[in-house]
Parts: C-alpha cells; sequence; structure tokens
C-alpha cells in the first residue's frame, strides 16, 4: 500500500487534521458576534507567535499590534513599503534570493530604490551595506530567511545600521516566524511580515504583520492602494473586523493552527524545527550533497528550509530526479529561475513529525540512487536518527 502523500516543499505546508477540519464548518457572516469573536482569538494568537519568538519565551516588545491582512505575505511586504516610503523617499532593499528580488522590485515601483545586490545564496558584504544605508535613506527592506536560497541573513546587524540611520526597517519573516527566533526590538524591527502557509502551518491565502507603536504612528495612506490602507486595517482590526470582507474559512482555520503553536509551545517549536533542520542538513551533506548557501561572519543556514546542490550528473536536468521522488509519493522543490535544475529545497516547516522528517530524507537518497548517483542511505538516515 502507497504511503500517503507527503509535501516537503518550502510553503504551502502540510496541514493537521484539526486545521483542515475546521474549514468543513459552516460558514457565518463576516460581520456576526461569532465572527467577530474569532477574529479576536486570531489577533491573540498572532500576538503569541509575533511577541514570543524567543528561546527563552520572553516577550521581544512590549508595544505595536498584529495586523491581519487579507492576502498573502506580497501584500504585506507591498503594504508596509508603500504606507511608511512614498515616491521621493529613498528604500534600501536588500536582494540576495528570489524574495530579497521581489522587495528591491516592489520598492522601484512604488519609490526611489537603492539595491543591495549579491548572488543568490551569498551573505552580504556588511561594509557595503555601512557604505548604502545613510541619513538619506527612509526605509530599509530585507528578508530574514529566504526559502529560494535556504540562507538566514544578519537581521539584528543590519537592523543596527538601519537605525543608526533613522531608516524604518521592515523585515519579511514568512519562513521564520512560528519556526525560528525572531525578536522585534533587539533587532531594530518596525515592521515584520508572516504568511499563513510556512511554519505557521495554515492554508494559503492570507498573512499578517506585526507593526510597533513608531511604525503605527508612521503609517500614511497617501500612496497607498485602495486595498492596502494599513491605518484602514488598524482601525477595524482594533473592532475584530476587516475593512473588506474576510476570508472567513481561512481565518478559522489559521486560528486553531495558532492554537496548535500554542499547544506545543514557540519555544518548543523553534528547538524543533533546529533539530529537524540539522538531520536534513547532516544527512544530505552525507550523502554527499553540498550546502548550497555561502556563508559569511553574520549569516547562517535556514532552519526551516534545507538547500543543496544537486550532483553533476543530474543537475542539468533534474526532472527524473524529482519524478523519483513523486513516484515515492513526496515532492520537494528545485530552484527558481536560474537555480531551476541545480539545487534541492526541502521544507522542515511546520507540524512535522520525526518519522516525516526521515522519511523525506530516505526519499532523496533512494531517488538519488535510481539517477544513477551511489549514495548510502542507511548511513543518512542513521545520523539523522541520532539527532532526532
Amino acid at each position: 500500500m502507497a504511503e500517503d502523500f507527503l509535501m516537503l516543499n518550502p510553503g504551502p505546508v502540510p496541514l493537521s487534521k484539526n486545521v483542515r477540519e475546521e474549514m468543513a464548518r459552516t460558514l457565518v457572516s463576516h460581520r456576526s458576534p461569532e465572527f467577530a469573536e474569532t477574529y479576536q482569538q486570531f489577533r491573540d494568537g498572532l500576538d503569541y507567535v509575533f511577541r514570543h519568538s524567543t528561546i527563552d519565551g520572553r516577550s521581544s516588545t512590549d508595544n505595536g499590534m498584529s495586523i491581519p491582512l487579507m492576502g498573502t505575505a506580497t501584500m504585506g511586504m507591498e503594504s508596509a513599503i508603500i504606507n511608511l516610503a512614498g515616491p521621493k523617499d529613498e528604500v534600501v532593499a536588500l536582494d540576495n534570493g528570489k524574495f530579497g528580488e521581489r522587495f528591491v522590485d516592489i520598492a522601484d515601483r512604488n519609490c526611489l530604490v537603492k539595491p543591495i545586490r549579491a548572488n543568490w545564496g551569498d551573505s552580504f558584504d556588511m561594509e557595503s551595506i555601512k557604505e548604502t544605508i545613510t541619513s538619506n535613506t527612509h526605509l530599509v527592506a530585507m528578508v530574514h530567511q529566504d526559502t529560494s536560497t535556504g540562507i538566514m541573513n544578519p537581521i539584528k546587524e543590519v537592523g543596527e545600521i538601519a537605525k543608526e540611520n533613522g531608516a524604518f526597517f521592515v523585515v519579511d519573516g514568512v519562513s521564520s516566524i512560528g519556526g525560528d527566533e525572531f525578536k522585534i526590538d533587539e533587532w531594530g524591527v518596525d515592521v515584520v511580515v508572516a504568511d499563513a502557509q510556512k511554519a505557521l502551518a495554515s492554508p494559503p491565502g492570507i498573512s499578517a504583520i506585526f507593526a510597533t507603536e513608531h511604525a503605527l504612528e508612521s503609517f500614511d495612506n497617501t500612496h497607498a492602494g485602495y486595498y492596502q490602507d494599513l491605518p484602514a486595517y488598524v482601525k477595524t482590526t482594533k473592532q475584530n473586523k476587516t475593512p473588506f470582507t474576510s476570508a472567513v474559512t481561512l481565518v478559522r482555520a489559521f486560528v486553531v493552527a495558532l492554537e496548535n503553536i500554542k499547544e506545543e509551545g514557540i519555544q518548543n517549536r523553534i528547538s524543533r524545527h533546529r533539530t529537524q533542520a540539522l538531520a536534513n542538513r547532516t544527512s544530505f551533506m552525507d550523502m554527499g550533497l553540498p550546502m548550497f548557501p555561502n556563508l559569511y561572519d553574520h549569516s547562517d543556514y535556514s532552519n526551516t528550509v534545507t538547500v543543496v546542490n544537486l550532483p553533476d550528473p543530474i543537475s542539468g536536468n533534474s526532472s527524473d530526479f524529482f519524478k523519483a521522488m513523486k513516484q515515492r509519493n513526496v515532492s520537494a522543490s528545485g530552484g527558481h529561475a536560474h537555480l531551476k535544475n541545480q539545487i534541492l529545497r526541502m521544507s522542515n516547516m511546520g507540524d512535522l513529525s520525526t518519522a516525516q522528517v526521515l522519511r523525506g530524507i530516505q526519499t532523496v537518497g533512494e531517488a538519488l540512487c535510481d539517477c544513477g548517483i551511489n549514495v548510502d542511505t542507511d548511513s543518512a538516515l542513521d545520523i539523522a536518527e541520532k539527532i532526532l
């Protein structure tokens, strides 16, 4: 009998049974008292995750608020920029992956963008960042853990530079919130963006931001789109509703996913993600798959997605490798754009069990063997089991 389908792509991620079941409940009006109560639960759950994603469990900030958005994280990224910066404001956007590139594109459409670029998967040169961010910089935008490359960028160090120059700091925390540590005040973050479908293990379609009081007081909708008017979202969020029609079913499922996180405990969840990521990294390197990101002093490997180089015999055309994985009812991802056939991206975001992580590792080993790459899958599994 074939095993159940296991999705290990870096988003969307598998959903727990109670999250899936929640979406089947009878629909209610998004303006009903019942849904207002659900929305308060939603806000409370988001506050818990945004504020308490720390190793010691302490709140990383005592001010600000969570703001749910009825759109994916790209809406959150764009909303944060266009409600804090105008057409004549300088925005420094850091790009060393697909989603850093997205920040550059968003800023280029709406502001005076000054990109800081590195090759995808390479670390940023801190001296270049210090030279580029100046007193003329109005806002700095950066991705924490980029799922396109598997790199963790130096948020704390860049946040310090942004604050020294009086700039707002907007961070894409999409693949870290709910899966790894995130310190809002200590890292100088004004707005952080999260998405339902990544480490928060909820259905795709909605997202949220956390904005500090400094950002809330500075939001200006003069240049914002009608649907991305953050002052309007702030006003209605405080009334436990949205400015427009709410995604009732998705919000309900998100609430259950956040309750699952609170039940596990965010500190336990962070520890589990870090352990699972270490197991993936170590086992893949045992198979002879080198890590893709190039680390410098202030960068690290992501703890929610592992990205490795595929071996030469299949890196020119990886379709047979991913087909071999699919035949075992497991899916993972290749690279974006020019990295399409060169890398493997495997997620451990969400609520994966030890057995599921080991199944993913085993599938990679077996798929490599199917493609003529001789690897010792048993050795890799033994290493992973000891870590897990």
